[in-house]
């Protein structure tokens, strides 16, 4: 199974969450393949031709059960109440723990032969991790300035005790003062937008802030 980012931004295109997310989903090198070119949206890479996944109420949850076939993981989660399955590489979480994670791939009727097993519907992730370290990558600012453009958001937020840095994110309604939060994006410098004719010195390209 690999699991590929690809990041394009150009000065005339900034696509979210940057991301068109590439999926080989190898079925335990089993010989069976599941090549997936999902659509972005700011929810979850969804990535299947059968009706319409359902999508988890958030990216964190609590281990149920653990398998690991064919090099990979296969858990079982509790988010908020309602039970998901998950596959990214081999860890060793254990029942009881709780992970957390970033953008993710929906199958349907995912079939794995070496757990002579077909999944309704699967997860792909590219990583898990404890709770308490994806948390260490948020951010919590105040909003300096905001100004909207061909659909984005441009934002400068300052976080206590730092430089204040710009943001690029999906056109959100935001006020001057307010407080958000928003996951480690990447780094563009010297990054030039034609529609506000500035060019930022850097700039943080994220999926999404929260209010």
């Amino acid at each position: 199974m690999r699991l590929i980012k690809l990041i394009t931004v150009t000065s005339k295109y900034i696509l979210f969450p940057f991301l068109a997310l590439t999926i080989t989903a190898c079925s335990d090198n089993d010989g069976q393949t599941a090549d997936v070119n999902p659509t972005p949206n700011t929810n979850s890479i969804e990535a299947s031709a059968h009706p319409a996944a359902k999508n988890p109420l958030a990216k964190n949850g609590t281990v149920k059960t653990i398998k690991n076939a064919g090099g990979y993981s296969y858990i079982e989660v509790d988010i908020k109440g309602e039970t998901f399955w998950l596959a990214t590489g081999i860890t060793n979480f254990k029942p009881g723990e709780e992970i957390a994670w970033n953008d993710y791939a929906v199958m349907n009727n995912f079939n794995s032969k070496a757990l002579n097993r077909v999944f309704d519907q699967i997860l792909f992730v590219d990583r898990v991790l404890p709770v308490a370290a994806l948390s260490s990558t948020q951010h919590q600012d105040i909003v300096l300035e905001s100004m909207d453009s061909a659909g984005y958001s441009y934002i400068q937020v300052e976080e206590k005790g730092k430089q204040p840095v710009w943001l690029a994110a999906p056109s959100t309604s935001l006020v001057i003062g307010q407080t958000i939060s928003w996951d480690s994006g990447a780094a563009m410098r010297n990054f030039s937008s034609k529609t506000l004719n500035r060019t930022f010195d850097e700039i943080f390209f994220v999926n999404s802030v929260n209010i």
